[in-house]
């Protein structure tokens, strides 16, 4: 059988193990093609006007694998992590997808639910295991094949690698020779790892010297040190990432400047980009900057934007030395001597 996935949401994260675990069990995974403008136009089209960009985008390759596949996985993530949660949209994507693309083949819906325990989350993918046809023996071989891989790959995460130099089997980075500088670029995975919908960021900040550094090259135990600084738990899987993550690169001096990368409408952005711009203003005062991304987001504004930053980033790198004759801050008003 043929298994269509989406290049879109978190497929960047989750691809191991979903496509090793279909191809342990005997099927040919099919993937989506990279996200395009005809891809985009179709998302928009068939998604209803008040998804985010991410979501539209998601249909879009949906309607892509029509044709290709026997079957579409839609994953319903619900929680990743014991007692936190992702966005709702997740919860509801089979749904939206069902009662939104006409003429789509059969839904393959693959729950994962690990707010009890991480252990019960993969609960839902024995289950689609056996829907397909699999023994039990099968489907736990398959299902540790696939989290092996998916370990390793998420080693290689925090290693300093990114999801697209891993999966094309290349070695990304940049020596250390080449580099100017450390830019973090903070987002969900699905806008800092699509290069279409973030009009390569990544190798426009190469071009200019600068190596991209993302949540995922930071390890799980420095985020959640880096965020239990807050008096109450962050229960948004990938909020509490890119907070912690974008914490960690300030506190540690890894980076010379950060990014922010945010759809349009996104709530959960909205708190955790004005924590971490709080937090850099009171402790860090890294230059920083929010680029929001929709449909309507341009080439030209874009670049603008981009171009923008770095040159006040290095500006301030070359001439801010912030020290005047009477020996105070010129910002903080603190006295220096």
């Amino acid at each position: 059988m043929k298994i269509g996935i989406p290049r879109a949401l978190l497929y960047p994260i989750y691809i191991p193990l979903w496509k090793t675990f279909f191809e342990e069990l005997g099927h040919q995974v099919v993937l989506s093609g990279r996200t395009s403008k005809g891809i985009l136009n179709n998302g928009v089209k068939t998604c209803v006007d008040d998804a985010c960009l991410p979501v539209k985008l998601f249909h879009g390759h949906v309607m892509d694998l029509i044709g290709k596949a026997d079957v579409i996985l839609v994953p319903r993530l619900i929680s990743i992590y014991p007692g936190e949660f992702i966005c709702p949209k997740f919860i509801g994507l089979p749904e939206m997808i069902k009662n939104s693309v006409s003429g789509s083949p059969k839904l393959l819906i693959m729950n994962f639910n690990a707010r009890d325990r991480l252990e019960k989350g993969y609960d839902g993918m024995r289950q689609l295991g056996r829907e397909l046809g699999a023994s039990n023996t099968n489907v736990e071989r398959a299902l540790d094949r696939a989290r092996a891989r998916q370990a390793e790959y998420e080693s290689m995460l925090e290693s300093g690698f990114s999801p697209k130099s891993i999966l094309e089997k290349r070695n990304a980075r940049q020596s250390p020779a080449s580099v100017k500088g450390r830019i973090g670029l903070i987002g969900h995975p699905y806008l800092v790892y699509d290069d279409y919908i973030n009009m390569n960021i990544v190798e426009k900040l190469a071009a200019r010297g600068y190596e991209a550094i993302f949540p995922e090259n930071v390890p799980l135990e420095d985020i959640e040190l880096a965020c239990s600084r807050y008096p109450k738990k962050l229960f948004w899987s990938y909020g509490k990432r890119l907070l912690g993550g974008g914490l960690t690169m300030l506190e540690k001096r890894k980076v010379d400047g950060l990014i922010i990368l945010t759809s349009f409408g996104c709530g959960i952005d909205a708190f955790i980009d004005e924590l971490l711009l709080r937090a850099n203003q009171r402790e860090y005062r890294i230059p920083q900057t929010t680029i929001t991304l929709d449909e309507h987001t341009g080439q030209a504004g874009f670049d603008t934007r981009l171009e923008a930053f770095i040159d006040m980033m290095e500006w301030r790198g070359r001439y801010d030395n912030n020290i005047p004759a009477y020996g105070t801050d010129v910002y903080t008003g603190k006295s220096l001597v």
